[in-house]
């Protein structure tokens, strides 16, 4: 349990950054990840609490230019928000907005209580449920539950323009950054190539989550990255005065690996997402919301509700392009592994779901 008196000793040390006030060194999770809490909420809290003792509600997200990461930290400012209402089980927690390295970390995180909930690729989800691929031998990883679907993200496979690479064949020997392992991205890069008669072994890879490669795709150390994300991507979006364009997967190749793996499916980044990037033919998987199905059906309840409050849709539709996406009517789009008791008890409430 931390005290709002020490919460607010801490602030002192914060930095601001992209709009938020981030600590520095001292809030950091098990792993080195920067645990961060908007100023307006310290203030909000400093109001509302007193001195009450509270404890953090960890939300997995991502690498800081990905999509995860600030609509997290969105959805982690309502929870707090709904934690202030009365009566309400969320009393006493605060949430917070996790960086990692993205859907498997994240999964693992939440089954060994490292945190309360993450942001998960459904395929990832389905894998870890099905105890299949890097969950093959995690034990409990078949208790991850769904609280919703969030929004649908892209394959990005993003070059640079004088690269000279028009197909995947043309990957072969080139500098690609297939993201850290741990993440999401890289398992969808081996099944794209994969796809494509290619392995890791084909490119001269590099490990990095996209905020570390700017600066080596501008200076031409890397000729291309591959992201699994929300379109439009800060991480693509800095670098479109360098010159860059995003590989397309043929749709008949998306539709054959659709067949292989349920929760992918053939899509597309429309023209106008990015300035000078054409329509763009891909493959695309709805990122979740989960839990652990240790959480008991209230909390699970709870966390739900304030997802879909009114105070939280508002900081989502002003607080980034594709929180206009997560809606209640969208929410069990793209669910790939059961719903949680208590996720299930809420949208049943509201008709969406047969007992």
């Amino acid at each position: 349990m931390l005290s709002l008196n020490t919460l607010c000793r801490r602030t002192t040390s914060q930095v601001w950054r992209c709009g938020w006030w981030q600590e520095a060194n001292v809030c950091r999770g098990k792993s080195g990840q920067v645990l961060v809490v908007p100023l307006a909420v310290i203030l909000f809290l400093a109001s509302c609490l007193s001195t009450q003792a509270f404890t953090p509600f960890r939300i997995g997200t991502g690498g800081s230019t990905g999509v995860y990461y600030p609509v997290g930290k969105l959805i982690a400012t309502g929870l707090t928000v709904s934690a202030t209402k009365d009566p309400s089980v969320l009393q006493g927690f605060i949430g917070v907005a996790q960086n990692s390295a993205g859907s498997i970390e994240n999964v693992r995180a939440v089954i060994a209580g490292e945190l309360e909930a993450g942001m998960v690729q459904a395929d990832i989800a389905a894998l870890a449920y099905n105890r299949q691929g890097d969950f093959a031998d995690l034990l409990d990883a078949e208790n991850v539950r769904a609280i919703a679907g969030l929004y649908s993200e892209k394959f990005q496979l993003v070059m640079r323009k004088d690269a000279g690479v028009n197909t995947y064949g043309d990957l072969k020997g080139k500098r690609i950054s297939v993201d850290e392992i741990g993440s999401g991205t890289r398992v969808i890069t081996n099944i794209v190539l994969q796809a494509h008669g290619m392995s890791e072994q084909d490119l001269l890879p590099l490990y990095l989550k996209p905020a570390f490669t700017e600066d080596k795709m501008k200076n031409g150390q890397l000729q291309g990255f591959a992201i699994m994300a929300g379109a439009p991507n800060a991480a693509v979006s800095k670098l479109l005065d360098t010159g860059i364009t995003i590989l397309p997967i043929d749709p008949s190749v998306a539709a054959a690996i659709s067949q292989q793996y349920k929760y992918l499916a053939p899509g597309k980044i429309s023209k106008g997402t990015y300035r000078d990037v054409p329509e763009t033919p891909t493959l695309e998987v709805y990122a979740l919301l989960i839990v652990g199905s240790k959480m008991s059906d209230d909390m699970a309840y709870a966390v739900t509700e304030s997802l879909f409050s009114q105070e939280t849709i508002k900081l989502l539709q002003e607080g980034h392009p594709l929180g206009k996406a997560i809606t209640l009517d969208s929410a069990l789009l793209g669910v790939s592994i059961p719903l949680h008791p208590g996720a299930e008890r809420f949208y049943r409430d509201r008709g969406m779901v047969q007992q």
